[in-house]
């Protein structure tokens, strides 16, 4: 397996990543991509993957920071110009196969919403520029954040929605527009929706993901999540499309490199 959206460069797993790490291997997860959030976690990305052979890297700033990119009114302001370049210098770097993570998110509202749209469009702007996917964080704006995926265009090269939580017209979406579907600890909940929508979805259109140190699956909920709990997500994955854990391993690490690229040994 591949754990496609994690985030070891965060407080929580301080001096732990080896073991962290070897916990994941015996769980079966063969490879990590650790996605950036700001200039700082990006460039801690890049020293993961750089340290690391199974993690890549993603370089990006979340709509919660899109206020270090842009004014209140949406205008990309000196300094939001300087970081930007700055990811785009990062984006060159061999470890880092995406954008993000990027998008808008109106649960939280800690950047003013169109600070986020010119955010979320400089930063689809220069993934097209650099000719790398995206990685999008999306919450309680899945109708906006596609809505102007449409209007400005989507990714030249595709990406994942993370941690999916759409409707079945944004599974659609994702069908038509050739983008992956991230799959996390959620769709083992309760009062998730995500059950019925997976077998929507299909096998081919799903990354499995952690999000790691948050969203544990069940029966590690309240605890600090990582990469060895997806068993849990991939098993519940399998029983609802019918298939093997095995074979959901292999197709979701498939996916995963023809967007992102294959990780030596799992071609």
């Amino acid at each position: 397996m591949i754990d496609s959206h994690v985030h070891l460069n965060r407080q929580e797993f301080d001096g732990e990543i080896p073991a962290v790490m070897t916990r994941a291997r015996a769980a079966g997860v063969t490879g990590f991509m650790n996605v950036g959030y700001d200039l700082a976690s990006s460039h801690e990305s890049i020293a993961l993957a750089e340290a690391h052979p199974e993690i890549r890297a993603t370089v990006g700033v979340h709509p919660h920071d899109a206020e270090n990119l842009a004014d209140p009114e949406g205008n990309i302001t000196a300094a939001g110009r300087e970081i930007l370049a700055e990811l785009e210098d990062l984006a060159a770097r061999p470890e880092v196969v995406a954008i993000g993570e990027i998008g808008l998110d109106f649960f939280r509202d800690l950047s003013p919403r169109p600070a986020q749209y010119a955010a979320l469009t400089a930063q689809l702007e220069l993934a097209n520029r650099v000719q790398l996917p995206v990685v999008f964080h999306i919450r309680d704006a899945w109708a906006e954040t596609l809505a102007h995926l449409d209007s400005v265009g989507a990714p030249e090269k595709k990406g994942v929605l993370h941690a999916f939580s759409g409707d079945d017209a944004a599974v659609n979406w994702a069908h038509e527009h050739g983008f992956l579907l991230g799959i996390g600890g959620p769709v083992t909940y309760k009062k998730s929706h995500l059950p019925e929508l997976v077998p929507l979805a299909g096998v081919e259109h799903i990354l499995l993901e952690t999000d790691a140190p948050w969203l544990p699956p069940v029966p590690h909920r309240g605890q600090r999540n990582e990469s060895a709990y997806m068993e849990h997500t991939l098993n519940k994955v399998a029983t609802l499309l019918e298939l093997t854990p095995e074979e959901v391993a292999r197709q979701t690490t498939a996916s995963f490199a023809r967007i992102f690229g294959a990780f030596a040994g799992t071609e």
